[in-house]
């Protein structure tokens, strides 16, 4: 594997998803910089982590660049790098999704069958970030405040919720400061960490079922890189987890609204759901950002399974992140 003189600023979330861009076209960068003494010294898919003191003196001459962007502190990790006097290169060069471009027939089908204007716009919008990417030029996103919980669908009292990936339970969380009357939420996490975490948080309410395992198109067992965050997914050389369709899952009554956030193994997990999805057609908040043809594969194949939904794209973040595809059958949009 070539090493790239990079320096990747933070180790969070954005920055092991850049890394295993990086990785999986065989470069590497020379180290991670992180501000949290207890990351430094540590090792990150066999980068190490330094300080950032220590990075700028045992690479004077690195490109250094903020991984961050889903933390509070993303201002002020920018104006340090600022005032450490070392070049930078800007994130979206290495943003994860960029590299390939929506064929010319799946962008034709997929404005046909278009829920609203917007959705359009934004898909317009993704092809050129694509073919261009700067922020600078993009159409402002979204408010993040209403990622999965969009105002273009409506509640139910009964609402059931399937959380896949439910990590330590933020979205459970939202969705009941949102909703407060609701019927069943079923969380679905595979990572053991972020299984402990959601356990402690909801694991005391009956009507919350909890399960620690994956969602695929099949059911056995399947390896996996658990990370203990929000980056957690199948594959890797880690240890086996169970994973099982979503139509075999005891989800006790039929689901109303499937949310997916699962580090790309989303298509999958919709075609094992494809029986709840013909014949009870839940709304649909399925993330199609962790690779890059996810942008037409989901939509594509959700209008495959039940050609009844209405399919709405949005975007919460700059680039290609916390981009969104909801599925609303037809009762269920706001007129």
């Amino acid at each position: 594997m070539e090493t790239k003189n990079i320096i990747l600023f933070g180790t969070g979330a954005t920055g092991r998803f850049i890394l295993r861009d990086m990785q999986a076209i065989g470069t590497q960068p020379l180290a991670f910089a992180d501000n949290d003494p207890k990351r430094q010294e540590t090792e990150i898919n066999g980068v190490k982590v330094l300080s950032p003191y220590d990075c700028k003196k045992a690479y004077p001459d690195a490109e250094w660049i903020a991984a961050v962007m889903h933390t509070e502190y993303m201002p002020q990790i920018l104006e340090q790098i600022a005032s450490m006097g070392v070049k930078t290169s800007p994130l979206w060069h290495f943003v994860p999704n960029r590299d390939k471009e929506i064929p010319d027939s799946a962008f034709v089908q997929i404005t046909e069958i278009a829920g609203d204007v917007e959705t359009v716009n934004v898909l317009v919008d993704q092809r050129n970030f694509r073919r261009h990417p700067d922020y600078i030029h993009q159409l402002p996103h979204s408010p993040l405040e209403e990622v999965y919980f969009p105002e273009f669908y409506t509640h139910l009292a009964d609402e059931h919720l399937v959380d896949c990936g439910a990590a330590d339970g933020d979205t459970i969380k939202e969705f009941i400061a949102r909703w407060p009357n609701w019927s069943l939420i079923t969380a679905i996490e595979p990572d053991k960490t972020n299984y402990v975490k959601l356990r402690n948080n909801y694991g005391n309410n009956s009507w919350i079922s909890l399960h620690c395992n994956a969602v695929s198109d099949f059911n056995g067992q399947v390896s996996f890189e658990s990370t203990a965050d929000h980056s957690s997914r199948i594959g890797g050389d880690g240890p086996t987890v169970y994973v099982h369709k979503l139509d075999d899952v005891n989800l006790r009554i039929p689901p109303t609204l499937i949310k997916m956030d699962i580090e790309g193994s989303e298509v999958e997990a919709l075609w094992g759901a494809r029986r709840i999805l013909k014949e009870h057609k839940p709304v649909l908040a399925i993330c199609a950002y962790h690779l890059a043809d996810h942008l037409w594969q989901i939509p594509l194949l959700i209008h495959a399974i039940q050609p009844e939904y209405k399919l709405l794209l949005r975007r919460y973040r700059p680039g290609t992140w916390e981009t969104i595809w909801y599925a609303v059958p037809p009762k269920r949009i706001v007129k």
